[in-house]
């Protein structure tokens, strides 16, 4: 793939792959941490399908998702980074993290998100960059106005109404 691992004080970030299917699998297939994920808990044929089309768009892209890594251990704390919206028009791409449960509480979606979004804008050549959330999951909405979004408001995605937030380029 084409992306160096990147690093914050406590991660390694390297981008997704098929190789991470059994700790991704157990992290998708937790219903706490995919409550408010759309579609929910995924099988492990869901899941490798997932990281077979996270290895493509790296390919394809040259962006994709994260496997947030602890830097001493290396041990999977979740996932982050950029995948296609097809949903809304000016801005293709959505931001999205999933964290495991017993890292929640300790600022790793934020840390990771921060050096992900910096890096999207070298990798992205658009100027807005959309992410989604469920309107119960306060501490996501949390991460994402820390990180810089901002909320647009309500819209229906997959016939259900979300949250809908962007950050845009500065020039």
């Amino acid at each position: 793939m084409s992306a160096s691992p990147l690093r914050t004080e406590r991660t390694i970030l390297m981008p997704l792959s098929t190789d991470d299917l059994d700790e991704v699998g157990a992290l998708y297939g937790d219903d706490a941490a995919m409550e408010y994920v759309d579609g929910g808990v995924r099988t492990r044929g869901q899941t490798k399908s997932a990281l077979a089309a996270s290895e493509r768009c790296w390919r394809a892209e040259g962006w994709g998702l994260w496997a947030i890594r602890d830097a001493e251990t290396g041990g999977l704390i979740g996932e982050c980074g950029l995948q296609h919206l097809f949903e809304f028009d000016g801005a293709p791409i959505e931001f999205g993290f999933t964290i495991t449960k017993r890292h929640w509480d300790n600022g790793y979606a934020t840390e990771a998100g921060h050096v992900i979004i910096l890096d999207a804008w070298e990798r992205y050549s658009g100027d807005l960059i959309h992410a989604v959330c469920h309107p119960d999951d306060a501490a996501s909405a949390a991460v994402l106005h820390k990180l810089g979004f901002r909320e647009v408001g309500p819209r229906m995605i997959h016939s259900v109404t979300q949250r809908l937030w962007e950050i845009q380029r500065i020039r």
